[in-house]
């Protein structure tokens, strides 16, 4: 996630002032990224993308009534770390009890591969809990622009939309868009019009397919992950062409049952309770690698967002490695404190200086069930 966020720092050499024509941005076609990743057709049967003509017939995953145990579960800090064994008259029976809470994770017929690696099944452990805690929060056509700032001053907008549904592999599949695009005062400096799309299940929001588009001056990338569920793995496809030279990558890795990618969980966040001091943690799936996402909600606050008070949660984003004890980054993110949960404000430390982010601009759209 932060790594998206950096995408949109910008070197700054002027100071200028930001016209209305900055938001504007290039549109640009995912379909394209796959031709120039010159991708086997065979590979992407799979993931082919396709309208959905009727969306009222569309179903979502409901959330599993909370039970009376069900609901200390977000009050509680949840660790990366297996628990430790209860005494030996009922070793067994805790034992019988973990077990049958990793088959819950799969669907019936579903069963981890041979060789799959045992710390993923952990994080499936983990990250079922957050998900028995999530319900969706999307809304067709909903639009945000973000005003993103370095040291204080504009550096360029960011766009996040929401789609029509489409149908990946006979699954119905939320479609989201992000655009990044640098200040025009800073093209005779750097020039940054980027483009990510990606396409969730509407059933249970995990991801399908990720593509992310950066047309720089220093650089153009085309990026494409899949995400195959079934199978439990992720295939990425990589293209950058960076000062003459020129790097490709093709990898298959493992993948959790339960995960996100580095921005489908900004929107993911949207459908948790969000209550005071609630901590929640699960894997971001992003190029093969594994992150942790781990969500605390450090409390309510009155923030200004263009020129008006708006009532807010603060949360703290922490982003690491699995098993390392440095940190690798903290985002603190403000989200409306009303029923949309809409996505206010966000600030990232980096090594020079601080990059935030506030929506300026913002069009609601129709939840799925209006359709």
């Amino acid at each position: 996630m932060k790594q998206f966020l950096i995408l949109t720092i910008i070197s700054l050499v002027a100071i200028s002032c930001a016209t209305k024509k900055d938001q504007e941005f290039l549109e640009l076609n995912a379909e394209e990224a796959e031709a120039n990743l010159k991708i086997d057709k065979k590979k992407l049967k799979n993931f082919e993308v396709k309208k959905v003509l009727t969306p009222k017939k569309v179903t979502q995953k409901k959330p599993p009534k909370k039970s009376k145990a069900k609901k200390v579960v977000p009050k509680k800090k949840v660790k990366l770390v297996t628990k430790k064994k209860d005494e030996a008259s009922s070793q067994k029976k805790s034992s019988e009890t973990k077990n049958q809470k990793v088959k819950e994770t799969l669907r019936p017929g579903h069963s981890y591969p041979k060789g799959y690696p045992d710390n993923f099944k952990n994080y499936d452990k983990l990250a079922k809990k957050a998900w028995e805690l999530f319900e969706p929060k999307v809304y067709m056509g909903e639009k945000f622009t973000f005003e993103v700032a370095y040291l204080g001053i504009t550096a360029g907008y960011i766009q996040m939309e929401t789609m029509p549904l489409v149908e990946i592999d006979s699954k119905t599949a939320f479609h989201f868009k992000a655009r990044m695009k640098s200040a025009r005062y800073y093209s005779a400096i750097y020039t940054l019009d980027d483009s990510l799309e990606i396409y969730t299940t509407v059933e249970d929001f995990i991801p399908l397919k990720y593509v992310l588009m950066q047309r720089e001056s220093a650089q153009k990338v085309d990026d494409l992950q899949l995400f195959d569920r079934q199978k439990l793995k992720t295939y990425h496809f990589y293209k950058r062409l960076k000062r003459g030279k020129k790097k490709e990558l093709e990898l298959e890795k493992p993948i959790p049952y339960f995960f996100q990618d580095s921005y489908s969980a900004l929107h993911f966040v949207r459908g948790f309770p969000l209550e005071e001091e609630d901590e929640y943690e699960f894997p971001i799936v992003t190029r093969g690698k594994i992150w942790i996402l781990k969500i605390k909600v450090e409390g309510h606050e009155t923030i200004d967002v263009n020129g008006k008070d708006v009532k807010a949660i603060r949360l703290n984003a922490q982003t690491r490695f699995p098993g390392v004890l440095e940190k690798k980054g903290d985002i603190i993110f403000w989200y409306s404190a009303d029923q949309k949960k809409r996505l206010l404000k966000f600030e990232a430390q980096v090594k020079i200086g601080a990059v935030s982010g506030e929506l300026v601009d913002y069009r609601p759209g129709t939840p799925l069930e209006d359709l």
